[in-house]
């Protein structure tokens, strides 16, 4: 008899040690932002264990870090940051990723993006930015977004743009070390729910004239992962589809996952700017790269890419 109970844990050993050996892993980083709420709802359905995946998550506070870790190895998708990092990468360090899902508009109307003044600001357009001081999100690409959209009104020539962390932005504004920013969703929101700031223009990104939309953010693999695991990736993406089908579903359904994984109050996350996740077989590549071109011709890139070769499809 005890020969028979020793045999039966010997094989519920083996069964559990068999099951881990075969256990897929993967590495994901991710934004403290509502972009990376696929991954939320991911994990909260059990996506990743319905799958067999071990999922190491990370999160990372830019999106500079967040695509350094991808080219280096130490995460295998970014899920996602700003798509301005991804072409400084490929322009670098070329083919060393694939997008394999987008973030963004599809049309013209993109309240993603704000310019702020103080609440009690003088300032009624842009063309009165002439000579201020002008805060963005640190990084080249923010300052010349700014400046791409200054120009569609007056010269930036003589404007003074300061590079200043998301954490201390609305406090710059408040203190007046900057008589205005540049920068994403949900700043605006808060710098008007706290009284400190108003819209100096409405959609200022839609004076690009970037009709049919773009991907402003991005989800991507990097290039080893890919060609190690090109089944797990597949997987991986097929999972985010999924997320995205439960979000597109109902959206205020999943919303509090935003309180839970990023602190956001309540209020908050039931009201913050939640834009569309744009499956790559449906991104419209050619508006996306009329918005590199746009920042390609401020400056912001030294060298013309072709964006449409940096997606992943099956």
């Amino acid at each position: 008899m005890n020969r028979i109970a020793a045999l039966i844990v010997i094989i519920l050993l083996l069964m559990t040690a068999g099951a881990s050996f075969g256990e897929e892993k993967v590495k994901i980083g991710y934004l403290r932002f509502q972009i990376s709420l696929p991954t939320f709802v991911a994990a909260e359905k059990g996506l990743f264990d319905q799958a067999g995946l071990k999922v190491e998550f990370t999160p990372f506070e830019s999106g500079t870090i967040i695509i350094s870790a991808l080219m280096a190895g130490r995460i295998d998708a970014n899920c996602g940051s700003g798509i301005f990092g991804y072409w400084f990468a490929e322009q670098s360090t070329p083919d060393q990723f694939k997008i394999f899902l987008g973030y963004g508009t599809r049309s013209g109307k993109n309240p993603s993006f704000v310019a702020v003044v103080k609440k009690d600001s003088p300032l009624k357009d842009l063309k009165d930015l002439k000579g201020k001081r002008v805060g963005t999100y640190p990084g080249a690409s923010s300052v010349e977004l700014a400046r791409a959209i200054i120009r569609t009104q007056v010269d930036p020539e003589g404007i003074v743009f300061q590079e200043i962390p998301p954490s201390i932005l609305i406090s710059a504004l408040a203190g007046g070390q900057i008589d205005a920013f540049f920068a994403p969703e949900p700043m605006g929101m808060i710098a008007i729910s706290q009284g400190i700031g108003r819209p100096l223009v409405e959609e200022p990104l839609a004076l690009l004239g970037l009709e049919k939309g773009c991907a402003g953010a991005a989800f991507g693999f990097s290039a080893q992962f890919l060609k190690q695991n090109p089944m797990l990736a597949k997987k991986v993406k097929a999972i985010y589809y999924k997320a995205v089908d439960l979000i597109d579903k109902d959206r205020n359904a999943y919303r509090p996952l935003l309180t839970k994984y990023l602190g956001l109050s309540d209020w908050a996350a039931m009201n913050i700017l939640l834009q569309t996740w744009m499956k790559i077989e449906t991104l419209n590549k050619e508006a996306t790269q009329q918005f590199f071109d746009i920042l390609y011709k401020e400056g912001a890139y030294k060298k013309r890419l072709d964006t449409t070769k940096l997606y992943y499809e099956n």
